[in-house]
C-alpha cells in the first residue's frame, strides 16, 4: 500500500494501471501454474470443478507470451511491479513465517489488524448478538 501511494503521488495514473495490470497477470499465470502442478502432484483430492488440462496450459501459452511480450516492451514497468510485489515479502516474515514472536509484536499486530478491520469494515463484531434490523 505504501508503494501504491507513494507511486501514485509521484506518477500519472496510467502508470499505475500498468504497474497494477502486470502484477495480475503475473499472479494468474503463477494461479494456473499451481493448479497444474497439485494436478500432477496431488490428482487424487477433491475438486468442486475439474476441467481439462488443455485449457489451463493453452492459457498459460498465451499468458507467458503476453508476460514475455509485456517485459520486452516496458521492461521498467515491469520491474515496478516486481518491486511492488516484493514489498510483501518482509510482511510476510514478519506475520506468518516468524513463529515465536515476542508477545509485544504479536498484540502490535493484533491492535493493526483490529485497526484495519474496523477501518476499512470488514469484520462483523465477535461475541455479540447480530443487530435485527
Amino acid at each position: 500500500c505504501l508503494a501504491t501511494l507513494i507511486i501514485m503521488l509521484v506518477g500519472d495514473t496510467y502508470t499505475l494501471i500498468n504497474y497494477v495490470s502486470f502484477i495480475n497477470y503475473l499472479c494468474y499465470g503463477v494461479t494456473i501454474i499451481g493448479l497444474i502442478v497439485l494436478r500432477w502432484k496431488k490428482p487424487k483430492i477433491f475438486r468442486p470443478i475439474k476441467v481439462n488440462l488443455l485449457i489451463p496450459i493453452t492459457y498459460l501459452a498465451f499468458w507467458a507470451f503476453l508476460l514475455i511480450f509485456s517485459l520486452y516492451s516496458e521492461p521498467v514497468v515491469c520491474g515496478v511491479g516486481l518491486i511492488i510485489i516484493l514489498t510483501g515479502v518482509p510482511v510476510f516474515f514478519l506475520g506468518v513465517y516468524w513463529r515465536k514472536k515476542p508477545k509485544c509484536v504479536n498484540r502490535l499486530i493484533e491492535s493493526m489488524t483490529c485497526w484495519g478491520q474496523k477501518l476499512c469494515f470488514v469484520v462483523y463484531p465477535q461475541g455479540g448478538v447480530a443487530e435485527e434490523e
